[in-house]
C-alpha cells in the first residue's frame, strides 16, 4: 500500500467529523449564508413499508434478493464480503441496507466494475462499504428518486458515489477516499433536485464534481480534504444533459489542501489540480460561506471551459461570504474571456487575479493572463503536464466510519426463501375470525351423557315391563 503523509496544513471549517487524513478541523466563524438554502429540496427518504429479505440466510446472493423484491422491501445484508449487485429498472422503491457499515463490504478485487449499480427509480443504498472496483463504488443511472447514506468507498477507478441523468436525490453522511475520478459525482441533470450533505471526500482526483448538472442542486456542510481539485462544477459535452452547467449552490463546505498531494486520477478534468473550488464554464451558480485553505494554486477560480469544439463562458456566478487563505497563486481568480456578472462580494481573501475583482461584478471578457494560461485550456492539454499518478489500488484504506443506527428485526422462524405469487394467480384469502368454525370443546361429554341417559331409560322400561306383565304358573 502507498502511504500518503499530508503536509502540515492549517484547517478551519465545517463538516461532519469522520476518520481520514490527520487534519484536525477547527470550528469556523462563518456568517450564515445570505442566499436561499436548498436543503429543503432533499430527496424523499423512501421509508420501507414491505418485507425484510435477508442475505445470505434467506437468499444466497444480493442479486437473488433483488429479483424477489417488491416496492417497499428492505434487503438486509449480514456482515460479510460481497462481489457486487445490479438493480434493474423493474425493481423500484427498494432499500439495500447493511447491518454494519464497516463489516458489510463489497469487494471488486480490481476486476469488477461497480459495487452496486442502480437503474431503477426510488432505490436507497445505506450502511455499506465498497472498495477496489474498476469503475464506481455505488451508482445510479437514469433514476427518478435515489438516496445514499452512511456509505464508505475507497480505492476505485472512477467515482466513489455517482448519479448520472438522475433526479430527486440525496447523498449524505458518507466517506470516499482515493477515487481516481470524483469522490461524489453528479452528471447530466437539469433540474437535479438533489442535495449532497455531510460527506467527506479525500485523496481523490476531484472531491465533488458536477458536469452539466444543476437546478436545485446543493452541496453543503461537507469536507473535501487533500483532493486534486476540491469542488468543480463544469460545462462539457458528455452525451447526457447538454451544456452549459447552471444553477448549483455550494455552501458551508470545508476545502483543504487541494493539489498538495498527488492522487490517483482517471478523470479528464483532473488537470485543474490545485483549485479549491472551480467553476469551469458554469452559469448562475452560488458559492457562499465556504472555508477554503491551502490550495496549491487557486482558492476559488472562475474560468472558461474549453470543450472539443466549443468554449463555454462562465456568467452570472455569485461568490460571496467565503473565507479563502493560504492559496499558492491567488485566493480568488477569474479568467478566460469570462461572461458578464461574475460577482465576488464580502469574501475574506488576501489576494485576487486580476486585481479589482475582490468586491464587485466583472464585465464580459475580464481575465487574468496567468489564470487563463493555467486553467482556460483543453483538459487533455492540462493533463499532459501533470506528474505520474499512483494507482488507486495502491492507496491506503480509511479507518472505520460511524455506522447507521438501525433496528434489526428478529430472524424469520424459517430461512425458506420468499416466493412471489405468479401473475394472474389467485391469492388465498385468510378467513376472518368470525368465518372460522369454532369447535365446541364440550361436545364429546354431551354425547357420552346422551348415550348413558338412553341406556338408563331402556333399563327402566324393561324393569317396569317385568313387574307389570303377570307370571305364568
Amino acid at each position: 500500500m502507498l502511504a500518503i503523509v499530508a503536509a502540515s496544513t492549517s484547517v478551519s471549517g465545517a463538516g461532519a467529523a469522520t476518520t481520514g487524513p490527520s487534519v484536525a478541523p477547527v470550528a469556523p466563524s462563518l456568517a450564515p449564508p445570505s442566499g436561499p438554502s436548498i436543503a429543503a429540496t432533499a430527496a424523499p427518504l423512501f421509508p420501507p413499508s414491505g418485507r425484510t429479505l435477508r442475505v445470505p440466510t434467506q437468499f444466497a446472493t444480493v442479486d437473488l434478493a433483488i429479483a424477489a423484491s417488491a416496492p417497499g422491501d428492505v434487503i438486509l445484508l449480514a456482515p460479510g464480503t460481497y462481489p457486487g449487485a445490479f438493480v434493474p429498472p423493474d425493481r423500484p422503491d427498494i432499500t439495500i441496507r447493511g447491518e454494519d457499515r464497516n463489516t458489510v463490504v463489497f469487494d471488486g478485487e480490481d476486476t469488477r466494475l461497480t459495487g452496486i449499480r442502480v437503474a431503477a427509480d426510488g432505490v436507497t443504498i445505506e450502511n455499506l462499504s465498497a472498495h477496489d472496483f474498476a469503475a464506481n463504488g455505488f451508482s445510479w443511472d437514469g433514476a427518478d428518486g435515489f438516496a445514499g447514506r452512511y456509505l464508505t468507498v475507497w480505492n476505485v477507478g472512477q467515482d466513489g458515489i455517482a448519479a448520472r441523468d438522475s433526479t430527486d436525490g440525496l447523498i449524505e453522511d458518507s466517506y470516499v477516499s482515493a477515487a481516481a475520478g470524483a469522490g461524489v459525482s453528479i452528471q447530466g441533470c437539469q433540474a437535479c433536485a438533489t442535495t449532497v450533505r455531510r460527506v467527506t471526500a479525500t485523496l481523490s482526483a476531484i472531491g465533488f464534481s458536477a458536469t452539466n448538472a444543476g437546478g436545485s442542486l446543493a452541496v453543503e456542510d461537507s469536507r473535501f480534504l487533500l483532493d486534486g481539485v476540491g469542488m468543480l462544477v463544469s460545462s462539457f459535452e458528455v452525451g447526457l444533459q447538454p451544456p452549459p452547467q447552471r444553477d448549483a449552490t455550494l455552501q458551508r463546505n470545508q476545502v483543504v489542501g487541494s493539489g498538495t498531494v498527488v492522487t490517483p486520477r482517471t478523470s479528464p478534468w483532473a488537470g485543474y489540480h490545485g483549485v479549491g473550488i472551480g467553476i469551469a464554464g458554469g452559469q448562475s451558480n452560488v458559492v457562499q460561506a465556504n472555508d477554503i485553505s491551502g490550495s496549491a494554486r487557486y482558492g476559488i477560480a472562475v474560468f472558461t471551459a474549453v470543450d472539443r469544439t466549443t468554449s463555454w463562458f462562465p456568467a452570472r456566478n455569485r461568490v460571496s461570504g467565503n473565507r479563502v487563505f493560504d492559496s499558492g497563486l491567488a485566493d480568488l481568480a477569474l479568467a478566460g474571456g469570462s461572461g458578464q456578472q461574475n460577482c465576488f462580494q464580502d469574501n475574506d481573501a488576501a489576494t485576487a487575479l486580476p486585481d479589482g475583482i475582490a468586491d464587485g461584478c466583472a464585465g464580459f471578457g475580464t481575465s487574468d493572463p496567468k489564470v487563463e494560461a493555467d486553467l482556460a485550456q483543453a483538459p487533455h492539454d492540462l493533463l499532459a503536464t501533470m506528474p505520474e499518478a499512483p494507482d488507486y489500488a495502491d492507496m491506503d484504506p480509511p479507518g472505520p466510519q460511524p455506522t447507521m443506527a438501525i433496528e434489526i428485526p428478529a430472524p424469520s422462524p424459517s430461512p425458506t426463501p420468499l416466493r412471489s405469487v405468479p401473475s394472474g394467480s389467485a391469492v388465498p384469502a385468510v378467513p376472518a375470525p368470525s368465518q372460522v368454525p369454532v369447535a365446541a370443546s364440550g361436545e364429546p361429554v354431551l354425547l357420552a351423557a346422551s348415550v348413558l341417559i338412553v341406556a338408563l331409560f331402556s333399563v327402566v322400561i324393561l324393569l317396569v315391563a317385568f313387574r307389570v306383565v303377570p307370571r305364568r304358573p
